[in-house]
């Protein structure tokens, strides 16, 4: 459903990432998590509700398209915190250009969605709607202090709990188990990049200043 880089994260999640130091790595990086946060936290889950009887759920065609349409759904929402939580922590380092911070993060995110073709489910239209979430999110962070991470996924899990492949009255009260998923794996995407990223160099390229 996603990139490679997001189907090999899981084996590699508790070691070293890999060096953060341009545009790319950046973007694979912010792809990556955006991905696993969507993916991972939409297929555990279903996996979850439906017990003893996944595996036959799973080997539905009708489902498994429905799965892949779901996840597709939410990685707006999951890309959107991977960028506002990479431009709270390259803020620091932005001195006196931060305020240019949150559009130069905005077009990495740009750059990674729209790497992927249009999913099946939806138009050319609802796809490029879709990374609105993304760009108004980035708007509304520019001129307001940076949130602690834990507290990002307000107003964005939601989305990602609204995006999963279920009836309503079947997780209505399940929304608290994808908030702290979708938290739980934005402070580790939070930590990796602290550690992996060259943050002064990082913003010079992003704003090209070298």
């Amino acid at each position: 459903m996603f990139s490679a880089a997001a189907k090999t994260l899981l084996p590699g999640l508790f070691k070293r990432p890999d060096p953060i130091v341009d545009r790319e790595s950046l973007q694979r990086f912010m792809d990556s998590r955006a991905a696993f946060m969507s993916q991972k936290g939409i297929v555990e889950f279903c996996r979850v509700r439906a017990g003893i009887y996944w595996q036959k759920l799973f080997a539905e065609e009708d489902f498994r398209q429905v799965l892949s349409y779901s996840c597709w759904q939410a990685y707006a929402p999951a890309l959107a915190l991977v960028s506002q939580m990479v431009e709270a922590a390259l803020r620091e380092a932005a001195g006196v250009t931060r305020p240019k911070i949150a559009q130069a993060v905005e077009a990495v995110a740009r750059a990674a969605y729209y790497s992927y073709p249009t999913p099946t489910g939806f138009t050319a239209e609802e796809w490029a709607d879709r990374f609105g979430l993304v760009s108004t999110r980035m708007a509304e962070i520019a001129g307001e202090p940076a949130r602690p991470v834990r507290k990002m996924p307000e107003g964005m899990a939601e989305l990602i709990f609204a995006a999963l492949p279920m009836h309503p009255s079947i997780v209505k009260n399940d929304s608290d188990y994808i908030f702290n998923n979708v938290r739980m794996n934005l402070l580790r995407a939070h930590d990796d990049f602290l550690a992996a990223a060259d943050l002064p160099r990082l913003v010079d390229i992003l704003l090209d200043n070298r």
